[in-house]
Parts: C-alpha cells; structure tokens; sequence
C-alpha cells in the first residue's frame, strides 16, 4: 500500500544511555553502525521504515532499557528542517565512506605479490582470509546501502579483481591473458542487471545493443543474490559476467574486451 501523506516514512531512535558503564555507549553505537543507521542529532538516529529496520530498532530499544536507559521509536515525516533529500544524503555520505574504505584495502590486497610454492603457504592462507573477511565486509555495507551510495561499483569491481588474481578463475582469458570474448557467442542473450537507471548501466546498454547484438534483451533485477538462467549475461553487478574491475566502470570493461578480440 502507497504511503499517504500523513504516514512517515522514517524511524526515529531517540535514546538516553546512562554515562556509565563506558562500554555500553560504544556498545550501542556499533550495533546501531552495522544496522546502517545515521544520526541527525545527538542521539537521535533514523532508518528508512519497512518491517526490517523497525524490527532492527526494536532490538537496539530493548538493549537500552534493558542497560537502564531510556529510548523511543517513532515513525516521522521531516516538514521542516531537514528535508528527506537531506537525510538521504546522510545516507549515501555514510555508505560512500565504508566503500572507500573497501576499495583503499582491495587495492592494498592487488598490490601484495601472490604467494608461490609451498613455502610461501602461510601468507597465501592471510592473503585469503584477508579477502573473505574484505567480502564479508562489501556483502554488509550492501547490505545497509539503501540509497546506492557512489562508490559502490568501484569497491565491487576492486574486491572482484583481487578474488579473481588469487583464484585464477578467469573463463574468459585470451591466449595473451586479457580478458575477451567473441561477439557471436553473446548474440540472442538476454542482459541482466540491477534495477535503477544509472549512467554506466544505460551507457553499457547502450553499447551492448550497438555494437554486440542489436536485438538483445535486458532484464532488470534487485540488486542481491540473483542467479542467472540458461541464456542470461549479466552486467554491472557484483559477480557479473562483465562488471567493474578494478577501477574500470562497466563500459571500459565491455570496451577493452571488444578490442582485444
């Protein structure tokens, strides 16, 4: 059901936490991080609302009252002051932060010179659980990224690059180690990507039916654990056939792969 005009489409948290013990504000600020929400004051934090966010909240409430201090959970609708465009813009700031991040350590990762041979088994083995613990991290801010904050693509691309190096798989390697593809295998496809009209996205579209195949087909999809079917490519997504990689978007990828035919 759409929401009317006098519904919120907001949470509010507003809490007071008694000053000791220490460690129990911090406690509650981490849980309230890794839920993805963002203050507007002090102690004053918001999620967008839908059934997920509010159970999320209540938890985070209960935790309070339960360290003996006092918290509410509102709906709200920001008339004044803040607009919604503002709080958004919150949002994305914070998401764009923690993908930054991600990107700065999957870049340090593609740097490490890979292990070889035997002797060497022990920095492969913190090579590899440097990279699951950097995925497990992209997978949790995905998570919380409720208004596609930039930088993204690139941390997805970036994280992608350094698991293929490390594991070799590459289905798409050339004689000469680039990745390519030839363009008849790719005819009659349908193109998967996410949902959401964005420049790299309609300008690989673009791309694709202009120079790939000018009767292909594009399906749009939510943006996690989507799996292709028998005739499927996908693009600009996280573990895409033809995504980022490294610090190329979608387009100069489709590109580089065309000319090294």
């Amino acid at each position: 059901m759409a929401e009317t005009a006098t519904e919120g489409r907001w949470l509010l948290l507003i809490h007071q936490i008694p000053p000791k013990p220490d460690y129990f504000r911090v406690k509650v600020w981490r849980r309230l991080q890794r839920l993805g929400a963002v203050a507007i004051k002090n102690s004053v934090y918001v999620l967008p609302k839908n059934d997920q966010t509010q159970e999320d909240f209540q938890w985070v409430l209960r935790e309070i009252i339960e360290g003996r201090g006092e918290a509410s959970l509102c709906e709200a609708r920001f008339v004044d002051g803040l607009s919604d465009e503002e709080v958004e813009a919150l949002f994305q700031a914070a998401r764009g932060a923690e993908y930054d991040q991600i990107a700065e350590e999957a870049r340090r990762l593609a740097e490490i010179p890979l292990p070889n041979g035997q002797t060497e088994e022990t920095r492969r083995t913190k090579l590899e659980i440097d990279l699951v613990r950097l995925k497990r991290r992209l997978a949790e801010v995905v998570a919380i990224d409720f208004f596609g904050a930039p930088g993204r693509e690139t941390a997805e691309g970036l994280v992608s690059g350094v698991e293929a190096r490390m594991t070799g798989k590459n289905s798409m390697l050339g004689p000469d180690n680039a990745r390519t593809f030839r363009r008849e295998d790719f005819l009659g496809k349908t193109w998967v990507t996410r949902k959401g009209i964005y420049v790299d996205r309609m300008a690989s579209a673009w791309l694709i039916r202009r120079f790939i195949d000018p009767d292909a087909r594009f399906k749009f999809v939510p943006p996690k654990g989507y799996k292709p079917l028998p005739g499927e490519l996908r693009f600009d997504m996280f573990e895409a056939e033809f995504t980022h990689e490294g610090d190329r978007c979608t387009l100069e990828v489709l590109i580089q792969r065309d000319r090294s035919r």
